[in-house]
Protein backbone atom coordinates (compact mmCIF):
# COMPACT_ATOMS: atom_id res chain seq x y z
CA UNK A 1 0.00 0.00 0.00
CA UNK A 2 1.65 3.38 -0.90
CA UNK A 3 2.19 5.95 1.96
CA UNK A 4 0.55 9.13 1.64
CA UNK A 5 1.87 12.34 3.49
CA UNK A 6 2.22 12.19 6.95
CA UNK A 7 0.01 9.07 6.91
CA UNK A 8 1.75 5.32 7.98
CA UNK A 9 0.65 1.94 5.77
CA UNK A 10 -1.88 1.31 7.58
CA UNK A 11 -3.44 4.92 6.96
CA UNK A 12 -2.71 6.31 11.06
CA UNK A 13 -0.54 9.29 11.28
CA UNK A 14 2.91 8.88 11.43
CA UNK A 15 4.96 10.51 14.67
CA UNK A 16 7.92 11.60 14.90
CA UNK A 17 9.76 15.53 13.46
CA UNK A 18 8.69 14.31 9.77
CA UNK A 19 4.81 14.10 10.37
CA UNK A 20 2.82 16.40 8.39
CA UNK A 21 -1.18 16.63 9.79
CA UNK A 22 -4.14 17.63 7.70
CA UNK A 23 -4.64 17.28 3.96
CA UNK A 24 -2.79 18.45 1.06
CA UNK A 25 -4.53 21.32 -1.18
CA UNK A 26 -5.26 20.43 -4.76
CA UNK A 27 -3.59 22.56 -7.55
CA UNK A 28 -6.00 25.38 -8.50
CA UNK A 29 -3.42 27.54 -10.55
CA UNK A 30 -0.76 26.71 -13.09
CA UNK A 31 3.14 27.98 -12.31
CA UNK A 32 2.27 31.03 -14.58
CA UNK A 33 -1.07 31.79 -12.69
CA UNK A 34 -3.35 30.22 -14.99
CA UNK A 35 -6.47 28.43 -13.55
CA UNK A 36 -6.63 24.75 -13.74
CA UNK A 37 -10.31 24.33 -12.82
CA UNK A 38 -12.50 24.46 -15.87
CA UNK A 39 -15.15 26.87 -16.44
CA UNK A 40 -18.65 26.58 -18.69
CA UNK A 41 -17.96 26.54 -22.39
CA UNK A 42 -17.76 30.27 -23.42
CA UNK A 43 -16.55 32.25 -20.36
CA UNK A 44 -13.73 34.26 -20.94
CA UNK A 45 -11.62 36.27 -18.56
CA UNK A 46 -9.49 38.56 -19.82
CA UNK A 47 -7.36 40.50 -17.44
CA UNK A 48 -7.83 44.20 -17.53
CA UNK A 49 -4.86 46.81 -16.43
CA UNK A 50 -5.28 49.23 -14.39
CA UNK A 51 -2.76 52.08 -15.01
CA UNK A 52 -1.77 54.22 -11.54
CA UNK A 53 0.00 57.34 -11.82
CA UNK A 54 0.04 60.57 -8.77
CA UNK A 55 -3.49 61.38 -9.93
CA UNK A 56 -5.41 58.48 -9.83
CA UNK A 57 -5.75 55.17 -12.21
CA UNK A 58 -7.27 54.36 -15.69
CA UNK A 59 -8.00 51.26 -17.04
CA UNK A 60 -9.38 49.99 -20.39
CA UNK A 61 -12.79 48.43 -19.42
CA UNK A 62 -13.99 46.88 -23.07
CA UNK A 63 -12.13 47.08 -26.98
CA UNK A 64 -14.05 45.27 -29.44
CA UNK A 65 -10.13 44.89 -31.01
CA UNK A 66 -9.22 42.20 -28.20
CA UNK A 67 -11.41 40.13 -30.09
CA UNK A 68 -12.99 38.15 -26.98
CA UNK A 69 -16.62 38.63 -28.00
CA UNK A 70 -17.95 39.08 -31.43
CA UNK A 71 -21.28 41.19 -30.87
CA UNK A 72 -20.66 44.69 -30.93
CA UNK A 73 -21.17 47.38 -27.70
CA UNK A 74 -24.59 47.67 -27.68
CA UNK A 75 -25.58 48.57 -24.19
CA UNK A 76 -23.93 49.77 -20.62
CA UNK A 77 -25.15 49.83 -17.19
CA UNK A 78 -23.81 49.57 -13.76
CA UNK A 79 -25.25 47.48 -10.70
CA UNK A 80 -23.69 47.35 -7.19
CA UNK A 81 -23.78 44.26 -4.24
CA UNK A 82 -23.45 45.31 -1.05
CA UNK A 83 -21.06 43.98 1.59
CA UNK A 84 -22.32 40.45 2.78
CA UNK A 85 -24.93 40.24 -0.11
CA UNK A 86 -26.21 38.30 -3.36
CA UNK A 87 -27.23 38.56 -6.41
CA UNK A 88 -28.64 35.71 -8.13
CA UNK A 89 -29.28 33.12 -9.58
CA UNK A 90 -29.80 34.49 -13.45
CA UNK A 91 -29.86 33.53 -17.09
CA UNK A 92 -30.28 35.30 -19.98
CA UNK A 93 -31.58 33.30 -23.44
CA UNK A 94 -30.90 35.78 -25.94
CA UNK A 95 -27.20 37.45 -24.82
CA UNK A 96 -24.12 37.09 -23.41
CA UNK A 97 -23.56 39.76 -20.11
CA UNK A 98 -19.74 41.29 -20.15
CA UNK A 99 -19.02 41.97 -16.78
CA UNK A 100 -16.23 44.56 -16.12
CA UNK A 101 -15.58 44.75 -11.75
CA UNK A 102 -14.16 47.94 -10.84
CA UNK A 103 -14.34 47.90 -7.14
CA UNK A 104 -14.32 45.45 -4.66
CA UNK A 105 -14.31 41.42 -4.20
CA UNK A 106 -16.54 39.32 -6.18
CA UNK A 107 -17.52 35.35 -6.49
CA UNK A 108 -19.26 34.51 -9.25
CA UNK A 109 -20.99 30.54 -9.07
CA UNK A 110 -21.50 30.06 -12.96
CA UNK A 111 -23.97 26.19 -13.31
CA UNK A 112 -24.37 25.00 -17.44
CA UNK A 113 -27.72 23.73 -17.87
CA UNK A 114 -27.00 23.91 -21.73
CA UNK A 115 -27.37 20.30 -23.24
CA UNK A 116 -25.45 21.08 -26.27
CA UNK A 117 -22.19 22.09 -24.49
CA UNK A 118 -19.21 20.41 -23.49
CA UNK A 119 -19.43 21.55 -20.18
CA UNK A 120 -23.30 20.46 -19.28
CA UNK A 121 -23.32 19.92 -15.61
CA UNK A 122 -20.34 22.07 -14.52
CA UNK A 123 -20.50 24.10 -11.61
CA UNK A 124 -17.47 26.43 -11.04
CA UNK A 125 -17.26 29.49 -9.01
CA UNK A 126 -15.03 32.54 -9.73
CA UNK A 127 -13.21 35.57 -7.69
CA UNK A 128 -12.80 39.06 -8.83
CA UNK A 129 -11.60 41.74 -7.34
CA UNK A 130 -10.30 44.98 -7.79
CA UNK A 131 -7.03 44.08 -7.17
CA UNK A 132 -6.80 41.41 -10.54
CA UNK A 133 -9.77 42.88 -12.58
CA UNK A 134 -10.85 41.37 -15.78
CA UNK A 135 -13.69 41.31 -17.95
CA UNK A 136 -15.76 38.24 -17.90
CA UNK A 137 -18.03 37.36 -20.50
CA UNK A 138 -20.90 35.10 -19.66
CA UNK A 139 -22.73 33.32 -22.27
CA UNK A 140 -26.13 32.90 -22.72
CA UNK A 141 -27.71 30.01 -21.21
CA UNK A 142 -25.53 29.81 -18.33
CA UNK A 143 -27.01 30.05 -15.03
CA UNK A 144 -24.54 32.49 -12.61
CA UNK A 145 -24.99 34.29 -9.01
CA UNK A 146 -22.91 36.83 -7.87
CA UNK A 147 -21.71 37.40 -3.95
CA UNK A 148 -19.90 40.42 -2.57
CA UNK A 149 -17.43 38.65 -0.52
CA UNK A 150 -14.96 42.03 0.51
CA UNK A 151 -16.03 45.31 3.04
CA UNK A 152 -16.87 47.35 0.17
CA UNK A 153 -19.80 47.71 -2.33
CA UNK A 154 -18.72 45.58 -4.91
CA UNK A 155 -19.09 47.97 -8.57
CA UNK A 156 -19.50 46.28 -11.85
CA UNK A 157 -19.92 47.46 -14.93
CA UNK A 158 -22.17 45.09 -17.45
CA UNK A 159 -21.91 45.58 -21.33
CA UNK A 160 -24.48 43.14 -22.30
CA UNK A 161 -24.44 42.03 -26.37
CA UNK A 162 -28.19 43.36 -26.48
CA UNK A 163 -29.79 46.30 -24.89
CA UNK A 164 -32.25 45.89 -22.29
CA UNK A 165 -35.90 45.22 -23.67
CA UNK A 166 -37.86 46.81 -21.32
CA UNK A 167 -41.61 45.40 -22.42
CA UNK A 168 -40.13 41.91 -22.25
CA UNK A 169 -36.55 41.11 -20.41
CA UNK A 170 -34.36 38.75 -20.88
CA UNK A 171 -34.26 37.83 -17.68
CA UNK A 172 -34.95 34.52 -16.22
CA UNK A 173 -34.14 34.30 -12.16
CA UNK A 174 -34.38 31.58 -9.38
CA UNK A 175 -34.11 31.90 -6.05
CA UNK A 176 -30.30 31.45 -4.38
CA UNK A 177 -31.28 28.26 -2.42
CA UNK A 178 -34.03 26.86 -5.08
CA UNK A 179 -33.64 22.97 -5.81
CA UNK A 180 -33.69 23.65 -9.82
CA UNK A 181 -30.02 24.18 -9.71
CA UNK A 182 -27.90 21.35 -8.21
CA UNK A 183 -25.61 24.04 -6.68
CA UNK A 184 -25.43 24.33 -2.99
CA UNK A 185 -24.28 28.18 -2.29
CA UNK A 186 -24.12 28.05 1.48
CA UNK A 187 -25.74 30.37 4.40
CA UNK A 188 -23.11 33.12 3.20
CA UNK A 189 -25.65 34.01 -0.03
CA UNK A 190 -27.86 36.38 1.91
CA UNK A 191 -30.07 38.08 -1.07
CA UNK A 192 -32.23 37.33 -4.01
Amino acid sequence: MPVADGLDSVGKPMKGRNHVAGTRNAQTVTETGERVAPLPAGVVVKALRTHVDARGSVMEVYDPRWGVSAADMVYAYAFTILPGRAKGWGLHREHDDRYALLRGRMEIVFYDPREDSPTCGLEARLTTSEFERSLIIIPAGVWHANRNIGETEVIVVNLPTTAYDHASPDKFTLPLDTDEIPVRLGPDWVGF
